[in-house]
Parts: structure tokens; sequence; C-alpha cells
């Protein structure tokens, strides 16, 4: 499960879309805000351990897994994101409270504070830092396989350069991800056009991996235009969920109609994937802004379409969503 903690962030990264899709600010310090989070944390572990005694949970991971077993088996886990979440003035009562759920924590930071990550180090199963801000990895207080990078990278930018920082920090996993173009300005996109130079950048970051023993993988967000042999994740059909309980996926938040739904109002995990497949159906109904997309065999199979950032979404466009009742 994805728990987007706040849109705030010490940085301002150009590719960054959290401020423009989740205007969330951080929340202030404030007891009862606290308690309330808490308490979502708990009904999405209560779910989690019903699910497992059930039988329902995967015990591993195999990469032969259909895509709502592997969501399944995620959802053991709590990704804690952003903008920068180690900056939510409850960060650490938050990574003890997942830990007592017995869910692992993973943190995707830009490092910028290792002694908040110092600080529940023994609770952290893996810390994920943006590899642009991979010179602050060897000040955090984990071991070196501990601390993967995700690389958000844009046509025409040195992917050399950028993981020669990540190589140097020592760290050996990297999700590459083409990151949302022109810092997510409203009607901008990559087009057909811009693929020669992604896979270009491909090359060249597989080439760097291979040379020196780096395990490259890819976000949810790498298309499959620019190499099909690449496995995607299809992380976006993992739930996400707000400070205030409400679940959607990413997408699901600012395009769908009735894409909000609370934690609370959910008997079963297998319920929320169930709700969550049905959002994810209809996001991948809409057509691309491309036609050389809707012509692709794997249009709205293996590929997202870039994380659903070129769907033609139905009129009205932009309206805020209808929640259900806490």
């Amino acid at each position: 499960m994805n728990l987007f903690l706040t849109s705030g962030c010490n940085e301002r990264c150009a590719f960054c879309y959290a401020e423009t899709y989740f205007e969330r600010p951080v929340e202030p310090n404030r007891p009862e805000a606290l308690a309330k989070l808490l308490g979502h944390l708990r009904a999405w572990g209560a779910l989690v351990r019903d699910a497992d005694a059930r039988g329902d949970m995967p015990r591993q991971w195999e990469p032969d897994h259909d895509e709502e077993t592997r969501t399944l088996f995620s959802s053991r886990t709590v990704n804690l994101l952003g903008g920068e979440p180690t900056i939510h003035p409850h960060f650490e009562a938050i990574v003890r409270e997942v830990a007592a759920l017995g869910l692992g924590v993973i943190v995707f930071t830009n490092a910028s504070m290792p002694g908040k990550l110092a600080a529940v180090r023994e609770h952290l199963w893996t810390v994920v830092v943006n590899g642009h801000f991979a010179d602050r990895a060897p000040a955090l207080p984990l071991e070196p396989h501990r601390i993967h990078a995700n690389l958000p990278i844009q046509p025409g930018h040195d992917v050399v350069a950028a993981l020669e920082k990540v190589h140097a920090a020592g760290i050996r996993t990297v999700y590459l991800a083409f990151a949302t173009p022109a810092g997510a300005k409203p009607g901008t996109y990559y087009t057909p056009e811009d693929l020669p130079a992604m896979q270009a950048a491909h090359r060249a970051a597989s080439a760097f991996c291979r040379e020196r023993g780096i395990f490259l993988a890819y976000d949810c967000s790498f298309p499959v235009c620019v190499d099909e042999a690449v496995l995607q994740t299809k992380c976006t059909s993992v739930p996400v969920m707000d400070p205030d309980g409400f679940i959607t996926i990413c997408g699901g938040e600012y395009f769908h109609e009735g894409g909000k739904r609370h934690v609370s109002t959910f008997a079963s995990l297998r319920e929320v994937h169930a709700y969550t497949f049905r959002l994810i159906a209809g996001l991948r109904g809409w057509a691309s802004r491309f036609d050389v997309c809707n012509a692709c065999e794997h249009f709205n199979a293996r590929c997202h379409g870039m994380c659903l950032a070129f769907r033609v979404a139905p009129s009205p466009v932009g309206r805020r969503l209808p929640v259900h009742a806490t």
C-alpha cells in the first residue's frame, strides 16, 4: 500500500507531480491528527491480518504471479511517499506504528534528513533514495543493500551522469522512470517524437548498469515502447491511502469520478483490490492522446500509457471527487 503523507517537500524538482496532484499540506503537529492517521493504518493492518488468516496472502513473490496476486503480496508493505515523507511532523511515530502492525516499511526520500531515518532504522525494510540526491545516501544509517535508488529522468537528460552519482554512493539497485514532462504542467505530455531519445537514454542506462553490476529495474511509468523486453511492475494497481484514510489508485484521485473510498468501509483485502481494479479498468478504457498508442498491442495491457498521463479523460475534467463518509 502506498501512503502519501504529504505533498510538501524541502526540494523543488522540476519533474515532481506531488504538489499538482496531491494537494495536501503537511499535517500540523496536533495529537488528534496523528491519532486519526494511526487509526487508518490499524484498519489497514486488520485487513491484512484477516487476509493472512484466511490464506489469501501469498507467502512470497513469484514472477509468474498474476497482477492481483502481486498486489495482494505488496499489501504486506507500506510505502511512505510524498512530497518528502520525512518532513512530516509525525514521521517517526507513523513508522513505528506500521512496524508494530507487522507490516514492512519502505521510505521514498530525498535523503535530506538522515537523523529522522536513524531514529527508526530498526523498523525500516528499505529506503529508496531519489537518484539525483544519491550523494546523500552514504550518510544514511542503513546497510548498503537496504538502500535503493529511484531515478526519474527525461529525454535528453544525461542518464550516465546521474547513474555515476548512484554508483559512487554504493547503490546497486536502481528503478528507472521517465518523469512527468515539464514539471507536470497541464496539457504538457511526451509525444511519439520523444521515443528515440527515450530509447537512447535506456540503452545508455542498460550498458552502464550491466558493466558495473547494478540491478536495473523499472518504475511503472517506464513505457513498453522504449523496450518491449522490460517487465512492468504495474504499481498503478497498488492501493493508495491519503492521511484521511481514503483509498484510491495512482490516477484515481485526479481522474476518476468516485475514485476515493474510506478504508473503514472495506470488509476484506480482496474487496479493496476488487475496488481498485475496477478503477484501473475504467482508466484503461480511455483512449490515449496519441493514435500510435491506441494502435499498439500493449496499450491497456502491459502498458499503462505513461502511468495514465496520456489518457483522454471524459469531460468535465478537474472536478473534485465525491467521498464516502468516515
